[in-house]
């Protein structure tokens, strides 16, 4: 009896044994997944830092050198447009040659080429447009012509505002422009301001003789 009670209560003791091994073994599966996903997220991870790198590093390199020698082309070829510009136009009072944000600006006062109140262009303006149209066909750049006028309402039954008198005046020197010189449309584009992008005071006549203008514009490239 006392060996059976003995040999019993030992394998009872020893039974925490086969418990102990299958927490061991729970464990060492647990760290072996864990290690497993470590592993792929840390590949995952350095392929993503390989492109992000490859991304950001190597690519606008090649970028910013055909940014700078694109810049260097069109520096050249504004230099090159401000020359012929000015060797082929007749500055004066009412024709002025301007560097702008949107590029090289041919300012003609309004009285230059319209009587006060009218859309139609000056016999003694054809001249000049002339000009300036033929220096046009040299270059194939787009040309914008702003119509601008000063603060002082309207007056006549044609025009309903500024606005209306501005884009007509220069829709009209477009319509010069294409039919006296046969310069593509598609590099035409007519814009009237009226009295909202003044150069000078409005409350002074010569400031109000300022605003009066047409901007022909021959943009960078």
């Amino acid at each position: 009896m006392r060996n059976d009670y003995y040999t019993n209560s030992k394998d009872y003791i020893n039974r925490w044994v086969v418990s102990y091994a299958d927490f061991v073994t729970m464990l060492l599966a647990l760290f072996m997944v864990m290690y497993a996903v470590l592993r792929i997220d840390n590949q995952k991870l350095t392929e993503f830092q390989n492109k992000m790198h490859k991304t950001f590093s190597e690519q606008p390199i090649e970028n910013v050198t055909k940014y700078q020698a694109n810049s260097k082309i069109n520096s050249t070829q504004n230099a090159n447009i401000e020359k012929i510009l000015r060797d082929n136009i007749s500055q004066s009072k009412s024709i002025k040659l301007l560097k702008g944000d949107k590029g090289l600006i041919i300012r003609l006062n309004n009285t230059l080429l319209f009587d006060e109140g009218s859309a139609k262009i000056k016999e003694n303006a054809q001249k000049p447009l002339n000009e300036i149209t033929k220096v046009l066909t040299k270059i194939d750049n787009p040309v914008i012509i702003e119509g601008h006028t000063d603060s002082t309402p309207i007056k006549n039954a044609r025009y309903q505002s500024n606005w209306e008198l501005a884009t007509a005046r220069a829709t009209n020197i477009i319509d010069y422009i294409v039919k006296n010189r046969k310069i593509s449309p598609k590099r035409l584009c007519a814009v009237g301001y009226g009295e909202y992008m003044p150069v000078a005071d409005n409350t002074t006549i010569s400031g109000r003789m300022l605003n009066r203008r047409v901007d022909i514009i021959v943009l960078d490239k």
